[in-house]
């Protein structure tokens, strides 16, 4: 039997996230994948700026930067009777980034059957085995580690693995969640889709448009176009009606709905294939997104409606979370407890984004609602998703649940550090650069050295010493006067704050309380 800090099972974003964040915490780390190779399809299309906060911790902005969706130039999102029609409605564009002041980081519009490589490479380059045409086909989760049973699809050949921690990241309908006897909340199915990918020229239909993704509803047929390649190469997502099976979908069938769809009788097209197994649009979140030394992560612990790209975001979020606190737990810096603290912070991260996601999803589908307060709301869950309660000491401000206004941040804890322009060593940097391998304390110019002892490894940075504050608005928005300090945890959030210079012995107390020693 081998035995590894960290058993990854399932290697799409999340799990090939997790291994990345993982080794550049200095954990080994073996994922496992049945597949034999990372996603072909596009999928997601795209990483919002607090993602790139994520990646751009572990040095992978720059990397995921140089990569381009073919699509990465497309604007329109819209709803039509059929692609050749006139618009019923055009949504707000997805890549629409808002003020520099929420963030150094920009969209990157990249599409996942990219990204998975580029997490791939750099997990192995860092030291994480990964390994295709493996999978968890049994679990034994105990008090001390977690012992699993992994098959190669290859020979057959079964291995047992024991793991100081699971990260469970296999998918929505993920068999290891259901190993662990942890259920899922109800939802009602919005939809069950089947995808046709086929060749075509559109240029005539589309009139010169950029599609992201154009819905069409007729009488006939209901579903959404997306562009493969940005060119010929397309998807059509047909939505399944009670009765249809995906053996019904034949060469023929599907020429005729893809030309009702287009509206154009005569179309050539050229299909390529057809999704093997329908796929299903539904809101649902795990009752558990850990048991014991066992972690669920990503599409396994919440399943999101395919807009504004919160699933990928959400997942991305919970393997950061993870990975920073195992990482400390590792290195003997942290108590078990710190760990523990990742389903207390993102289970009601993931119920509050997973309902946004849904009610988005409605008015994407032409449901009356508020577009205009949805999208508030959907830019507010980006930036400004809080922790109430978890790896953090509680001031007098509690932080707002489930979400601030990140125009306005608190800088409580259990909330992101707001974006400030800062100098360190003649180096141009963002209070998100703070985020790094352990806790980081940031004090007014008044503070005291000898304040800092806190027998911890604490990073220090003192306002007008070691970090210029060229606009002088850090301290203000972080609510601290010239004595004052806030401690900024991995993951760029606020673990505490003194307004005020504390009494001697306060930081010391305070950095054990956050990583439970």
């Amino acid at each position: 039997m081998s035995d590894v800090p960290v058993l990854i099972a399932g290697g799409g974003v999340t799990g090939l996230s997790a291994a990345v964040f993982l080794s550049w915490y200095g954990v080994p780390t073996v994922l496992v994948e049945r597949h034999p190779e990372p996603s072909t399809d596009p999928r997601a299309r795209a990483l919002n700026p607090r993602t790139m906060e994520l990646y751009r911790a572990v040095g992978l902005e720059e990397a995921i930067g140089q990569v381009r969706s073919p699509i990465a130039d497309h604007t329109v999102v819209a709803h039509a009777e059929a692609v050749a029609g006139p618009e019923l409605l055009r949504l707000p564009n997805r890549l629409d980034t808002g003020p520099d002041s929420l963030s150094p980081c920009r969209w990157a519009a990249i599409d996942q059957n990219q990204l998975e490589p580029l997490l791939r490479a750099h997990a192995v380059e860092t030291g994480a085995d990964v390994r295709y045409h493996q999978e968890v086909v049994a679990v034994d989760n105990g008090p001390d580690g977690v012992v699993a049973v992994v098959r190669d699809h290859r020979t057959g050949r079964e291995e047992r693995v024991r793991a100081d921690h699971l990260v469970v990241a296999d998918g929505a309908h993920s068999p290891v969640r259901r190993m662990l006897g942890v259920g899922q909340d109800s939802s009602d199915l919005l939809a069950r889709k089947v995808n046709i990918y086929f060749d075509a020229d559109l240029r005539e239909p589309l009139d010169g448009r950029k599609i992201v993704a154009l819905t069409v509803r007729n009488p006939a047929v209901h579903g959404f176009l997306t562009s493969i390649d940005g060119a010929k190469r397309w998807r059509f997502a047909v939505s399944l009606r009670p009765g249809d099976d995906v053996a019904d979908f034949t060469e023929e069938r599907c020429v005729h709905l893809l030309r009702t769809a287009i509206g154009v009788g005569d179309l050539p097209i050229v299909i390529d294939h057809v999704s093997e197994t329908p796929w299903e649009i539904s809101g649902q979140v795990a009752h558990r997104m850990r048991v014991g030394r066992a972690f669920i992560a990503g599409d396994a612990a919440h399943a999101m409606p395919p807009v504004g790209t919160f699933g990928v975001a959400t997942a991305v979020q919970d393997a950061f979370n993870l990975a920073w606190k195992i990482g400390l737990h590792h290195r003997g810096v942290a108590g078990p407890g710190l760990p523990a603290t990742y389903e207390t912070e993102r289970l009601p991260v993931a119920r509050h984004t997973t309902a946004l996601t849904v009610e988005r999803y409605g008015l994407v589908n032409g449901k009356p609602g508020d577009a205009r307060e949805s999208a508030i709301r959907q830019r507010a869950t980006m930036f400004g998703y809080t922790y109430p309660e978890g790896a953090l000491v509680a001031d007098d401000t509690p932080a707002p649940h489930p979400v601030e206004d990140p125009d306005h941040p608190t800088a409580a804890p259990g909330c992101r550090a707001p974006h400030v322009p800062l100098e360190h060593n003649g180096t141009a940097l963002s209070t998100v650069d703070l985020m790094g391998r352990g806790l980081v304390l940031v004090t007014g110019a008044g503070w005291q050295p000898d304040a800092t002892s806190s027998g911890a490894g604490v990073e220090h940075h003192r306002i007008g010493d070691t970090l210029l504050d060229p606009t002088g608005d850090l301290a203000r928005r972080c609510g601290i006067t010239d004595d004052g300090a806030v401690l900024i945890r991995p993951d760029g959030f606020i673990a505490w704050r003194s307004t005020t210079a504390p009494r001697p012995g306060v930081l010391s107390a305070v950095v054990d309380q956050v990583l439970f020693r």
